[in-house]
C-alpha cells in the first residue's frame, strides 16, 4: 500500500573512514560517495505533533525487535518462585538497560560501533573474550518527532482478563489518550467469544468519547484471538488508506497465541500479511509471560515487538517514556556478519531475537533481524570468543562485524566495525554488558538445573557465585539486577537446604571497589 511520504535530508561525511581503519577498503561493501545526500523517510514529518518525552537522550539508539524486557521473570522471582529458563531472554534483559559505547557521531539512519574486553562467564568457562556491537541512530532527539500514529488497539476481554488484567489495560488506555497528540487517532477492537469494533478510529481531540469507550469495556466470553486480530487488521487497512502517518496494531492479552499455526488465518499468518501492508504489531502481555518462542516468532515478522507488563504502573511508565520509539520502525532486513580473527572462534551470541542465524565458511556467523526499532537507550548485541583449537589466539581484536540494512525509504546502507580491545577502564556499556551476559547465561543454566534436572545444589552454587561476582563488580546502573539475583539466591538457598548459610561479606576498598 503506497502512501505519500514526507522527507528530510541529512548530510553524511566520510563513510569510508571506518572501512579504511579496518583494512577493509578493498572489500566490496557498497557505500555512498563522500558528502552524499541521504534521503530519510517520514520518521520526521514537518508539522506533525508528538509530545516530547520528559527526558530526551543526547543521542538516539536502536534495538532489535522481539522481547523488550524480562518483567515476567522479575515478577516471579520477587514472588519467591524459580521461573523457567526461557524467561531470561538476553535481548529482553539488554533492552531494559542503556549500553552506550564511545563512538563518532552517527550521520545515517543506523550506525554500529564495537569494542572487546577479556571476560569469563560462570556458565561458559571456555569464553575468554567478550565483544559488544552497539547501535546508534543519526536522528536528532532535539528535533525529531515521530510520524502521526493511527493506533488500532485489539483487546482481550475474555473471562480470564476479568479484574486486575483488564483494569491494567483500561488504566493504560486512559494514559494513552492523554499522551497521544492531536494528529493521532485511536480505535478499540474487543474480542471474547467473538470480536467487534468497540470504537472506530477516533481523533485524539475527542477525548470524552475515547475515555467513555474505555470505561465501557467489560470482561466476558472466551478467547477468539485470531478473530480479534482479523477485525483489527481489517480496520487498520480501511483507516490507513487515508492516513498520512503510521498505522499499527497493539494487541493486549493474557493468552499465549498459537505460534505453531502458520496458516493464513492463524496468528503468525495474520501478522505477516499485516506487515506486508506496512502495519506493524506490538504484542503486550498482561498477567502472563509469552515465552521465548513467541518473542522469536514475533521478531521474525517485520514490525513486530513484544512487551510484558505485570501492572498498570509499569505499563503507564513505559508508555509515557518510550511510546514514541516503541512504535517507530527504524530499519529493516538487517544482515550482520561476524568473523573471528586468527586463533579465535565464536562461543556465544546474545541479544539477537529471531532464529535466522547460520554459520559461514570461515567459522563466522551471519544473522538476520527483520526490524530495528528506534530507542532512547543504546541497544547492543554481544559476541563471546574462545580460543580456537588449532591456532594460538592473535593479539588484538578477536573479530570484525559487517552490517547491511534497508532504510524505511528503501535505500540500502552498509557499515563495518572491528572489535578493538579496550585499553584502560571499560566504557559503561561494555562493563554493564559483560555482567548482563553473565547474568542471563548463569540464570538460564541455574533455572534449567533446578526445573529440568532437579539439581538444586548446582542451581544454588551458580546463583550464589553470580551474586558474589555482582557484589564485587558493583557496576553502576545494575542495582536492580543485583536485587533480582539476590532474591533468587534466597529462594534457592531455601530449596537446596542451605538455609543457615549466608553470603560471605566482601571486604572492598571504598574507592576502587576492589576486594581486599
Amino acid at each position: 500500500m503506497h502512501r505519500p511520504r514526507s522527507h528530510v535530508y541529512l548530510r553524511r561525511f566520510g563513510p569510508l573512514a571506518a572501512l579504511v581503519a579496518l583494512g577493509l577498503a578493498t572489500a566490496a561493501l557498497a557505500a555512498p560517495d563522500d558528502d552524499e545526500e541521504i534521503e530519510f523517510d517520514a520518521l520526521h514529518v514537518e508539522g506533525a505533533f508528538a509530545p516530547a518525552p520528559a527526558a530526551m537522550p543526547a543521542e538516539f539508539g536502536a534495538t532489535p525487535g522481539g522481547a523488550q524486557d524480562i518483567s515476567f521473570a522479575r515478577d516471579r522471582i520477587a514472588a519467591g518462585e524459580v521461573p523457567h529458563p526461557e524467561t531470561f531472554t538476553p535481548e529482553g534483559l539488554f533492552s531494559e538497560h542503556d549500553l552506550p559505547l564511545p563512538a563518532a557521531p552517527c550521520r545515517q539512519t543506523l550506525c554500529v560501533t564495537g569494542m572487546a574486553t577479556a571476560a569469563d562467564l560462570i556458565a561458559q568457562p571456555d569464553v575468554r573474550m567478550m565483544a559488544q556491537l552497539g547501535f546508534a541512530s543519526g536522528l536528532d532527539p532535539e528535533t525529531w518527532r515521530r510520524a502521526p500514529l493511527n493506533l488500532i488497539t485489539v483487546i482481550d476481554k475474555s473471562g480470564s482478563m476479568s479484574g486486575h488484567p483488564l483494569d491494567t489495560v483500561k488504566a493504560s488506555l486512559h494514559r494513552l489518550v492523554e499522551q497521544l497528540g492531536p494528529a493521532d487517532r485511536l480505535a478499540i477492537v474487543l474480542y471474547g467469544d467473538r470480536a467487534h469494533v468497540h470504537l472506530g478510529s477516533t481523533p485524539i481531540a475527542d477525548k470524552a468519547a475515547l475515555h467513555a469507550a474505555i470505561d465501557a469495556i467489560q470482561s466476558a466470553g472466551s478467547t477468539a484471538m485470531e478473530h480479534g486480530l482479523k477485525v483489527g487488521y481489517r480496520l487498520a487497512r480501511e483507516t490507513a488508506a487515508g492516513f498520512e502517518g503510521t498505522t499499527r496494531l497493539m494487541l493486549f492479552t493474557d493468552e499465549r497465541p498459537n505460534v505453531g499455526a502458520t496458516h493464513a488465518e492463524g496468528f503468525m499468518g495474520l501478522a505477516r500479511a499485516g506487515s506486508a501492508d506496512g502495519i506493524g504489531l506490538t504484542t503486550i502481555g498482561v498477567g502472563t509471560h509469552f515465552g521465548a518462542q513467541l518473542a522469536t516468532a514475533i521478531s521474525s515478522v517485520r514490525g513486530g515487538n513484544l512487551f510484558f507488563f505485570p501492572d498498570a504502573g509499569k505499563m503507564q511508565a513505559v508508555f509515557r517514556d518510550e511510546l514514541d520509539t516503541m512504535v517507530t520502525e527504524l530499519a529493516y532486513d538487517l544482515e550482520l556478519t561476524v568473523h573471528p580473527t586468527r586463533g579465535w572462534q565464536i562461543a556465544g551470541l546474545y541479544g539477537l531475537p529471531g532464529d535466522l542465524v547460520k554459520h559461514t565458511d570461515d567459522g563466522g556467523l551471519q544473522l538476520t533481524v527483520e526490524t530495528i526499532f528506534l530507542s532512547k537507550k543504546k541497544g547492543a548485541i554481544f559476541v563471546a570468543f574462545a580460543p580456537a583449537d588449532d591456532l594460538p589466539p592473535a593479539h588484538g581484536a578477536p573479530g570484525i562485524a559487517k552490517l547491511r540494512y534497508v532504510e524505511r525509504g528503501g535505500a540500502r546502507r552498509t557499515d563495518a566495525v572491528q572489535f578493538d580491545l579496550v585499553d584502560g577502564d571499560l566504557p559503561l556499556g561494555l562493563a554493564r554488558g559483560v555482567m548482563l551476559v553473565d547474568e542471563a547465561t548463569a540464570l538460564k543454566k541455574a533455572t534449567g538445573l533446578h526445573l529440568q534436572q532437579n539439581d538444586q545444589e548446582g542451581a544454588f552454587r551458580i546463583v550464589r557465585a553470580l551474586r558474589q561476582r555482582m557484589e564485587v563488580a558493583a557496576v553502576p546502573g545494575l542495582e536492580a539486577e543485583l536485587k533480582l539475583v539476590s532474591d533468587l539466591d534466597r529462594t534457592l538457598t531455601r530449596l537446596s537446604g542451605h538455609q543457615g548459610e549466608g553470603t560471605a561479606k566482601v571486604d572492598r576498598d571504598p574507592v576502587t571497589g576492589l576486594p581486599r
